[in-house]
């Protein structure tokens, strides 16, 4: 991203700026230089775009120097040198702008701005909030299983269910576990007790729930499975539920030993 050498913010500050201005942050109260008051411009190329000026520009948008900063697309070098910041804007050809082109981009690109970005900080907020979180989790389970269960194939997520998945591959390698975690337990109004996959990027499993419970719900399966409290199992055995942590912890067991 190329920028005006006039005013040339650090990366790191434009990293701070994106991280604590997320949504529910409120904005900094801090008094500001006189001459920025004035309305920022934020220049880039015309005619066709991409996704990573459109992205640029919003992120400029979301700090406080620029939030009221008008986009100015254009390739006129001296309207671009009275711009604050210029992004992406390189060689003086472009094959897509002929004479024969009569498209109107400045309309997709404010819609191209708006879809990327929002994009993007959903995507900053889910790592921020939730995935980088949910790994202390994991790994606090992982080393605390044999508290569950002896065999230490069956991990409590007490708290509830996280994006755990991805974590749990990770440690396993990491912490040099002798067994394969098996199944995964959390609660969700009732107990939830979920097979672990052979890998993040496939639903083939280390060890499905037995084949008889497979299909049934409530009396029926606590019949067969001999188990009070049982939910559900799902018919393709990839998950089931009962109505207590105990109940759940039980079927864990009798799946690993059937």
């Amino acid at each position: 991203m190329g920028k005006n050498p006039l005013r040339r913010p650090s990366s790191y500050s434009v990293t701070q700026q994106i991280l604590f201005l997320m949504p529910e942050d409120p904005p900094p109260k801090r008094p500001w230089p006189e001459e920025l008051l004035m309305v920022p411009k934020i220049g880039t190329h015309k005619g066709t775009f991409h996704c990573h000026e459109a992205l640029a520009c919003y992120l400029l948008r979301i700090m406080e120097p620029y939030s009221n900063a008008e986009i100015i697309r254009t390739r006129d070098p001296q309207l671009l040198a009275q711009c604050d910041v210029v992004v992406y804007v390189g060689g003086k050809y472009d094959r897509l702008i002929t004479a024969m082109s009569s498209r109107d981009t400045e309309a997709g690109f404010k819609k191209a701005m708006e879809l990327t970005g929002i994009e993007f900080v959903s995507q900053l907020d889910f790592y921020h909030r939730s995935w980088l979180p949910a790994r202390a989790l994991v790994e606090e389970a992982i080393r605390t299983r044999f508290q569950g269960d002896d065999s230490g194939e069956v991990v409590i997520l007490a708290q509830g269910g996280c994006p755990w998945k991805e974590h749990l591959f990770q440690l396993e390698q990491q912490l040099g576990l002798e067994k394969q975690i098996k199944y995964v337990l959390y609660p969700d109004q009732s107990w939830r007790i979920l097979f672990v996959p052979m890998g993040p990027n496939t639903f083939q499993n280390r060890l499905s729930l037995p084949e008889d419970w497979r299909g049934l719900h409530s009396d029926d399966l606590s019949s067969v499975s001999g188990i009070p409290g049982c939910v559900f199992v799902h018919a393709s055995g990839f998950i089931g539920g009962n109505e207590t942590q105990g109940g759940a912890l039980e079927m864990a067991r009798k799946a690993l030993t059937s």
